[in-house]
This record gives C-alpha cells, structure tokens and sequence, in this order.
C-alpha cells in the first residue's frame, strides 16, 4: 500500500509540475508579446535565423569565388560591392552570418550546459562539493576572454571550433553562478519536499524539479554571452587571427583597414552586421529582464520619473 501511495503521489506531482509548465510557457509567451525590446530582438534574431540557413541560396556567389573586379562600388550587379581580391561583398555577408551565429549559438549553449550542471550540483549538494566546484568557477571567472582567446589562438591556431571552446571555458562561470544561486534558493521549497516524500531520487529531484525552475533567470545571462561570443570572433578576426577557412565578418573587416576612404562599403556592411547581430541578442536578452524581473523594471522606471 505504501508502494502504491507513492507512486500515485509521484504521478500526481509530474502531472502538477506538467500543468504548472504548460501555464509558464504560456505566461512566458504573453509577457513576451507585452515586451518591445523582447519582440524587437526576437524578430531580429529570427531574420539572422533565416539568413544563416538560407545564404547558399540567397547569395549571388560563393564566400570565396572572385565575382569581379575588384574594389567595385555597390551597384545592381554587387549590392554590397566587391572587396580587395574581388569577392561579392553581400555574399561574404550572408555566409558570415552563419559562422557568427554558430559561435554566438553554440558557445553559450555550451556555456549553459556546464554551468546548470557545475552550479546546479554545487546548489543542492552544499558542503565541501559545493566550496569545491564554487572555487573552480572562480578560477575560471578571472581569466579575462580575449586573453584566453588569444592564447588558444597562439598555441594552437585560429579554428572556429577552437575559439568556440576558448569562449565557452570563459563564460560558463557566469551560468553556473546564477544557478547555484537559484538552486540554493529552491532547494528547500515545498514541491521539492513534495518530491523527496514521493521517494524520488536526487538526481530526479535536481533535474526535473529544481533546474527547470532555476534555468529561465539564466537564459538572460545566455543571451548576452551570446552576443559576447560573436563580438570576440569578429574581433580576433578583425586582428587577423581569425580562421581562414572561413568567411566572417572579422575577416571582410581586416581587409578592410587598408581601404577605409577608397572602399568605404568594405568595413560598413559587414560593420552594420555585426551590430544587428549584437543588438538582437542584447535586446532579447532585455526583453527576459523584464519578463523575470518585472519588479526591477518598474521600479527603475518609477526611479527615472
């Protein structure tokens, strides 16, 4: 009978916990919509979406095939004009936002990984697990980003994938502080005791009880990183030591220093790419504040009045 209790009070509490997470991710869609800066950046990041998948066939050219002469001002033929070797600068463009949201994408996705796991297991465990893997994040937090970028880039070259992992072992600390933080808040909450009376495990407990509640706050941290991942990549090109095999924005903007008055369109295009690209993950990420933190946003603005 005791067996029985349990097991319908553990299914009662996934069917609770499923109700209460159709209702947030509803909640969560409507604040969205109630968010200028969320819908703006949501809609910008959409469009980059679209353009990363569909270059190949949007583009006029290949990223690296010589379409014409070279230096040729944006005309119908070369909307964007052409750089210093003659490729088609709008289609450098549209495949470098594919290398950027990559690196965006993928680093702070990684980031996010380790860090729920790191924070997470710190957050619920408590003790010397917890001053342990705190110490480690520490650690890890002080080592500047570029610095750590150019010393992968020193040691063992310019790969994208490379710098994907230099940019991630910099920016995870952020994630798992602000999970640690969130899990050492929930852990003691009423569904989690709930849980644990249920008889469920602690690596259910953590997983689909606590993270779940813990990770939305994070998301807004993830969505900066993001856009910090890409704005690193487009500057270590930008300095030449990006990789070669791939065409980015740093890259055109390298070329681009030796032609700043002749070819002004060489350093302007792929610079108002990068900035749509920062703008649209800063903004989602503000449009998460005020969805998380409703209070904080009133009370600045009842602040500024």
């Amino acid at each position: 009978m005791a067996e029985i209790a349990r097991d319908v009070g553990a299914s009662q509490a996934d069917t609770t916990t499923a109700w209460s997470r159709g209702r947030a991710g509803r909640e969560f869609w409507k604040r969205m919509r109630a968010s200028r800066s969320g819908v703006i950046g949501m809609v910008l990041l959409i469009i980059l979406i679209a353009v990363a998948l569909f270059a190949p066939v949007i583009s006029p050219f290949s990223p690296d095939e010589i379409a014409g002469r070279a230096l040729r001002a944006p005309s119908s033929a070369h909307l964007m004009g052409t750089d210093n070797v003659g490729r088609d600068v709008f289609s450098v463009v549209l495949h470098g936002t594919r290398i950027a949201l990559l690196m965006g994408l993928v680093s702070a996705a990684l980031a996010l990984l380790i860090g729920a796991v790191v924070g997470g297991i710190a957050g619920y465990a408590g003790g010397h697990v917890e001053t342990l893997l705190m110490r480690v994040t520490e650690i890890f937090q002080i080592v500047p980003l570029m610095v750590l970028a150019l010393f992968v880039v020193a040691l063992w070259g310019s790969h994208l994938w490379l710098l994907v992992i230099a940019v991630t072992i910099a920016i995870w600390p952020l994630e798992a502080r602000i999970v640690y933080a969130q899990v050492k808040s929930l852990k003691n909450r009423e569904f989690v005791q709930v849980a644990r009376v249920a008889g469920a495990s602690h690596l259910r407990i953590l997983g689909r009880e606590i993270l779940p509640n813990a990770l939305p706050p994070v998301i807004v941290q993830v969505s900066l990183d993001a856009g910090l991942a890409i704005l690193t990549q487009t500057s270590l090109g930008f300095l030449g030591l990006g990789d070669p095999n791939t065409a980015s924005w740093g890259q055109l903007l390298y070329a681009a220093q030796d032609f700043l008055s002749s070819a002004w369109w060489m350093s302007v295009f792929p610079g108002l790419a990068v900035a749509l690209a920062i703008v649209a993950f800063s903004l989602l990420g503000d449009g998460m504040n005020e969805i998380y933190n409703p209070h904080q946003r009133r009370g600045t603005v009842g602040a500024s009045r």
